[in-house]
């Protein structure tokens, strides 16, 4: 679908050197914004590693999206079903277990002007129970070429920037929440650099 939008390959930044793919620890979960249905897309072809995401069990109904996910491996989750819901999370662990790195949006739902939305804290409780650092990413570009209630492809370069991975200090209510502002800030920083540093829209 990149190809379709004229963009051959998104163009990656790393915001420090341990933020570089070969730095990564073996199993990490990856936490970025989401701006469009085409951020998968972008997710899996500039992440050197296998990979799975985390979505809401909705996204499965939507025309063309629901199938994008279901190819890519995405993992459903159903909130409204503990039992499903756990067997989800036990999905997800055990591919981190393999060394299968999981991408989660943690704002739960794609942005309409490119403002993060605060993050849920799913993704920093799955971290701390696997024990598995935060790595936070930030894509520049997407919601230009298919913005949020679009279906007309426009070409815009897309960019991609790592920040660092962020360690999980326990599973407590308050080191799930410094976790998740850790990362709301480091996703915050690299779209603060991408505006600043990239000509193009988001």
């Amino acid at each position: 679908m990149l190809r379709i939008a004229g963009i051959n390959r998104p163009y990656v930044t790393f915001a420090f050197d341990e933020a570089q793919f070969e730095r990564w620890p073996e199993k990490v979960i990856i936490v970025s914004n989401h701006a469009s249905q085409l951020d998968i897309n972008v997710c899996a072809s500039v992440i050197p590693r296998p990979i799975v995401y985390l979505a809401k069990a909705s996204i499965r109904k939507v025309p063309v999206l629901g199938l994008l996910n279901e190819r890519v491996g995405t993992v459903f989750i159903d909130r409204s079903n503990k039992s499903a819901a756990k067997k989800s999370i036990d999905n997800l662990l055990d591919s981190l277990s393999k060394g299968i790195s999981v991408i989660v949006y943690p704002e739960g739902t794609r942005s309409v002007d490119g403002e993060l939305n605060p993050f849920k804290k799913g993704a920093f409780y799955l971290a701390a129970g696997a024990d598995v650092p935060v790595i936070p990413m930030h894509v520049h570009g997407t919601r230009k070429v298919l913005p949020k209630g679009g279906w007309l492809l426009r070409p815009n370069p897309v960019h991609v920037r790592f920040g660092s991975p962020i360690h999980p200090e326990s599973a407590s209510t308050a080191d799930i929440t410094k976790l998740s502002k850790a990362a709301f800030e480091s996703v915050s920083a690299m779209r603060k650099w991408h505006q600043e540093n990239v000509a193009s829209p988001d």
